[in-house]
Formats: structure tokens, C-alpha cells, sequence
């Protein structure tokens, strides 16, 4: 029997009340599809209806796995050149705005993948996240690392 295709997984995903679970699925997803330039074409054409806004909204959870998932997994999309290209400048400065919330989305997340405009759009978001990853409670060197990163591209 041959594998779900990409956009119905995507949508189980989408659809999986269980979010943890949902972004471990994803995660393996975006995993598989890295090397295949078809499927990771099938996935970027589903992911920024269906999965962008969940990982936005799930990134700011108080549930720290789901939100860690989340961010994750939205790294990756901001990692992969075929996933990057089809976020929108709204969904782009979404994703800006997640990076205020917390040291790990600093840590997932490198915005050097945006386009300059929307990183220039999003300046006060990405200095409050700089400050708030600077100022992380447990000196970890590679969310120091990735907001002095994000300081340079400013």
C-alpha cells in the first residue's frame, strides 16, 4: 500500500487534537521530504495554509512541548529554501512577532532565511527578542549565538 500523499498528511496534521503529536508527525515529514525536491514541493505548497498558522499560534503555547514542537518545526520551514519561499511578508511578520516570546524561539529560528525587507518591517519584535535572548536565564551560548546573528542583520 502506497504512503499518504504530502497534503493529506498535512492535513492530519492540521487536524490532530493531540499538538505534541502532531509536530513530532511534521517534524518526520519535513525530515523526509528534505532531500526529495518533489515532496518538499508538495509540502511547501500545503504548509503555509494549513501549518503556518497553527505553528504561529501552538508557538506561544504555555504547554512547553507543543511549543518547542512547534517552533521546531517552524525553524525548519524558515531553513528549507523551498519551504522559506512560500512565506508571505504577513505570515513573515507573524513569524517576526513569535520571536519576542522566548529564548527558544531565537534558538529555533534564524531569520537570516527572510527576505531583508520584512526583517527591516520587524525591527522592534526582533530587538525585544535580541534583549530577551541576551538576558537568557541559562547562558545558552547558541541562543546568544543566534541573537547576536539577528543583531548584525539590523
Amino acid at each position: 500500500m502506497a504512503p499518504p500523499s504530502v497534503s493529506r498528511q498535512v492535513a492530519e496534521i492540521a487536524a490532530e487534537p493531540d499538538r505534541a503529536a502532531a509536530y513530532a508527525c511534521l517534524l518526520h515529514l519535513q525530515r523526509a521530504c528534505a532531500d526529495d525536491p518533489s515532496a518538499a514541493a508538495d509540502l511547501a505548497a500545503a504548509s503555509p495554509s494549513a501549518l503556518l498558522p497553527l505553528l504561529l499560534r501552538d508557538a506561544a503555547e504555555d504547554d512547553e512541548a507543543v511549543a518547542a514542537s512547534a517552533l521546531k518545526c517552524l525553524g525548519f520551514a524558515l531553513y528549507h529554501p523551498v519551504l522559506v519561499s512560500t512565506i508571505s511578508g504577513q505570515l513573515a511578520q507573524s513569524v517576526l512577532a513569535t520571536l519576542a516570546i522566548c529564548n527558544l524561539a531565537v534558538w529555533c529560528i534564524s531569520v537570516q532565511q527572510l527576505e531583508a525587507s520584512v526583517v527591516e518591517d520587524g525591527v522592534t519584535p526582533l530587538l525585544n527578542a535580541i534583549v530577551y535572548a541576551l538576558d537568557n536565564p541559562f547562558g545558552s551560548l547558541s541562543t546568544t549565538f543566534e541573537a547576536v546573528q539577528v543583531f548584525f542583520l539590523l
